[in-house]
């Protein structure tokens, strides 16, 4: 009897232990999963705020002759061909800007810029990268990091996670550290040989998709290899872009349309003095 009695005793206390580190194990994993969803949480909140950020504009300098911006086309940062500027290269190019005070936009400061005719600053400048490579994160986000500077990067929504571009956690770690992801459609294919359906499609269909993947509202296209034609300008405002940029070379202009904004290509081999005459327009 009494060894029955010891057996029933000591059998209960081992199912008292296991019932506590059951407990102990599902407490571990809901702390991780509140973990998890609070670093979602967190993420989502920055986004909603860059939506809902008001840029204010009653200190900027208002300009007596309309706005003429510099908006820099970067593509890789690496070396191969005439898209492709070296590290090196890319990092003389920013260092240039910040010891000539020059300051980066973001696509909203760029909207409220052209639709106030005033600046934050008269030597003011937005960094734009098509196609979204890898590199842009490993290489070029580093240097913005270091001099605290914004820039813009057009990502083919396709191209996500593919080999050699940017993944979705590159992407939520870059905007939280003022990159803005705008729209370079969904396939990248040459729009100015498309339907008008199939323009729609591309336009609209990624537009949506990055307002709801980054929480935002995106403001800005870039068309693809700079093909576009009149539909193509009617479609992107129909979508619900607030500016379109094109590879046309030169400062962008509210009189060249919101639609069909010039840009500045960056092309390798550019010493930091030829670099500084592209940007003040010499």
């Amino acid at each position: 009897m009494k060894k029955t009695c010891m057996l029933m005793t000591i059998g209960l206390m081992l199912l008292l232990i296991s019932g506590c580190m059951g407990m102990k194990e599902q407490a571990g994993g809901s702390q991780q999963v509140i973990k998890e969803e609070k670093g979602r949480l967190q993420t989502k909140d920055i986004q909603q705020k860059k939506e809902t950020a008001v840029i204010e504009t009653k200190n900027w300098m208002k300009q007596k002759e309309p706005v003429e911006l510099p908006i820099l086309m970067y593509h890789s940062i690496s070396s191969g061909n005439s898209l492709r500027v070296p590290k090196s290269e890319f990092a003389s190019h920013m260092k240039w800007l910040k010891e000539n005070d020059y300051v980066t936009l973001s696509p909203e400061e760029v909207y409220c810029v052209f639709t106030t005719n005033s600046m934050p600053s008269k030597k003011s400048v937005l960094i734009t990268f098509d196609d979204g490579y890898t590199d842009n994160y490993t290489k070029a986000f580093p240097i913005l990091k270091q001099y605290g500077m914004k820039a813009t990067i057009f990502m083919i929504e396709q191209s996500i996670g593919r080999p050699n571009h940017l993944t979705d956690e590159q992407m939520d770690e870059m905007m939280a550290h003022g990159i803005s992801i705008e729209s370079h459609t969904i396939h990248h294919l040459e729009l100015n040989r498309l339907s008008k359906q199939q323009q729609e499609e591309e336009l609209k269909g990624s537009k949506t998709f990055f307002d709801q993947r980054f929480s935002q509202r995106t403001r800005m296209v870039s068309y693809p290899v700079g093909r576009y034609n009149e539909e193509t300008l009617k479609l992107a405002k129909e979508a619900g872009y607030q500016m379109a940029v094109t590879t046309e070379p030169g400062h962008a202009k509210k009189e060249q349309g919101m639609m069909s904004l010039h840009r500045v290509r960056i092309s390798p081999g550019l010493s930091p003095e030829s670099f500084g005459r592209l940007i003040e327009g010499k």
